[in-house]
């Protein structure tokens, strides 16, 4: 699991640039005046796994809602319980095709898992419904940028680690064009840009690999 543990480090390293109960002991949280709802949520943000999949476990018993099925799959992952969060998963994905988050929710599960391929698959799925659900109804309420910026991330470590190809490359940037369009004020976004103005001078020829660490 160390390299596990290594990448998603680093995809979330990444992230992290440009993003600006009754249960347990309180972890020291500020949760008084808050629903139970967005309890769990402060718990799963904060790491708290355990606290956080059993107040979205109780919701869901209570009231079947589907936002609390997935704060259970995410807790799961969160719990590194990669497989069961797997199969919560996809029982969503197979009860409704169109459901955008569990889409998204399954590439976060194979990122923390090193499973790059797999993410990718997941998070261009993920891209792919939500802008054609965003087309069908002219509201992109629920659309999460950030699907974009982990896309650009992976190739981004990996690019680091053991080189990209020329249409990985294309990838990457057109990713973090993407993102930049949906979210031109994000706080990270003169980090992002001087990225890519630089990435554009090293782009690889067809039948070439690029590794580049940025440091040059």
């Amino acid at each position: 699991m160390k390299n596990s543990h290594s990448f998603l480090g680093l995809v979330l390293g990444l992230a992290g640039l440009f993003l600006s109960g009754e249960v347990g002991a309180q972890r020291d949280l500020e949760v008084a005046d808050m629903t139970p709802r967005q309890e769990a949520g402060k718990f799963l943000d904060k790491g708290y796994c355990d606290d956080s999949y059993a107040i979205y476990a109780r919701l869901y018993g209570k009231d079947s809602l589907l936002k609390d099925f997935m704060g259970m799959a995410s807790s799961e992952t969160c719990r590194r319980r990669y497989e069961e969060a797997d199969r919560l998963l996809r029982w969503a994905i197979n009860r409704d095709t169109q459901y955008v988050p569990a889409y998204y929710a399954m590439g976060k599960n194979f990122i923390a898992q090193a499973s790059e391929d797999s993410a990718l698959h997941y998070f261009r799925t993920y891209n792919r419904v939500t802008e054609r659900k965003i087309r069908e109804t002219g509201s992109a309420e629920s659309e999460d940028p950030r699907a974009w910026l982990y896309i650009g991330n992976i190739y981004r470590v990996r690019m680091h680690k053991r080189g990209i190809t020329d249409k990985e490359w294309i990838e990457m940037m057109f990713a973090y064009e993407r993102y930049l369009q949906i979210k031109p004020n994000d706080p990270g976004q003169y980090q992002l840009r001087s990225f890519l103005e630089k990435a554009t001078a090293k782009r690889p020829n067809p039948e070439d690999v690029l590794i580049w660490d940025e440091r040059s």
